[in-house]
């Protein structure tokens, strides 16, 4: 009897720690600054919700020399791992972190290739000085000199060095350049026409199918057919206003969706999007 106590109050114990740490912030903004030696810097903005006592931020490989700095500008106490960044954060409304990973961006002859995933905010890079860029995995936000725009999600952004390219060949910065967003532009125009194409109207049984499956309220599921008119994604004040509902309330119903895997949440300058996470082909 007294083994099983035992047991059960180590059970308790470990999940009162691991519940201590459960995240929950939005990234406002993140940048990686890459250097020439392969080593990038991460900058991440954070807003932690306000019950949360304790946030876990995970960083994109073994992180060195961190800041965490509030919003008053004060230094905070954290503990790393090397994979994540646990801060306290009770009575701090804005957290700014900020760390160096070494030899993170991969090396082949005259090819870099820098490979990161993200969840939640869109994502600058700031490429070193003098890199030119062969290729990028998806449709940049924006891409400007030396500086990209990114997405969530997988991204994979392959450069070289202007030195690096062969003078014969008369193919300038601004060409390649011109060339890559020559590319997004075409690869965005044919997304478009393919999302074009593959609308389709839900009918209400199936949409009630969805809803009987993750026990939706009325709500939830007009926001998420909101979502699906406007194409899987929209400005959070853009679905308030649509469902005419006060903010908090549509604060933690978006919450309680990205929860369940329905929606994701990040932020595109200072306006929070929200979009669609699942395949809802499956409820046509």
């Amino acid at each position: 009897m007294m083994n099983f106590i035992k047991k059960v109050g180590v059970s308790i114990m470990f999940l009162t720690l691991f519940l201590s740490f459960t995240s929950a912030y939005i990234v406002e903004n993140m940048t990686i600054f890459v250097w020439r030696d392969g080593s990038i810097t991460v900058k991440e903005v954070i807003y932690p919700e306000d019950y949360e006592v304790f946030i876990k931020v995970p960083t994109l490989g073994k992180a060195e020399d961190i800041l965490v700095i509030s919003d008053n500008r004060t230094l905070l106490e954290y503990e790393s791992d090397g994979s994540f960044v646990k801060i306290e954060t009770l009575d701090v409304r804005r957290v700014t972190v900020i760390y160096t990973v070494k030899n993170y961006v991969k090396r082949e002859g005259a090819l870099w290739t820098l490979k990161f995933n993200v969840t939640q905010a869109p994502v600058k890079v700031i490429l070193p000085l003098e890199a030119s860029v062969i290729s990028i995995s998806d449709l940049p936000i924006a891409y400007s000199n030396d500086t990209i725009v990114m997405g969530p999600g997988n991204v994979t952004i392959c450069y070289t060095f202007k030195s690096l390219l062969p003078k014969k060949a008369g193919i300038s910065h601004r060409a390649i350049a011109g060339a890559i967003i020559l590319v997004a532009i075409t690869a965005g125009i044919l997304a478009l026409k393919g999302s074009k194409r593959e609308e389709r109207k839900y009918s209400e049984d199936k949409l009630r199918k969805l809803a009987k499956e993750y026990n939706l309220n009325d709500d939830e599921l007009n926001a998420i057919i909101y979502l699906i008119e406007k194409g899987g994604k929209c400005r959070q004040a853009e679905l308030r206003k649509a469902l005419n509902l006060p903010k908090t309330t549509v604060w933690r119903m978006i919450r309680r969706l990205e929860q369940m895997g329905l929606v994701k949440l990040y932020k595109v300058g200072r306006e929070n999007w929200v979009e669609l996470a699942i395949d809802m082909q499956r409820y046509a």
